[in-house]
């Protein structure tokens, strides 16, 4: 069994048991949250919402807060002296699928 959800504009395919990583959101680590369903398959067979699948919800554990990879950012322009290196970690919410 699995669902597409939505989650900050973007879909996820998950399963009860796995772990995403959404954009950061507002909520504390071990706080429960109901994410909408856009589409369920399960042993009676694909359910597609318009948009979303009335009566269904998809229960996520906040597991916490987290940091992606490091992401090299360098500007220059040639022949004038200028250089310019900084760096990003874009910060992400960790998510457990209960249900």
């Amino acid at each position: 069994m699995y669902a597409v959800v939505e989650v900050g504009g973007r879909q996820y395919r998950v399963s009860p048991g796995d772990e995403i990583y959404v954009e950061k959101l507002k909520a504390e680590a071990g706080s429960e949250i109901k994410l909408p369903v856009l589409l369920v398959s399960d042993d009676a067979g694909v359910t597609v919402g318009t948009p979303h699948v009335a009566g269904r919800d998809v229960a996520a554990q906040i597991v916490g807060d987290v940091k992606g990879e490091k992401l090299t950012v360098f500007k220059y322009h040639p022949k004038k002296r200028y250089r310019k290196k900084t760096g990003h970690r874009q910060g992400y919410t960790k998510l457990k699928i209960v249900g």
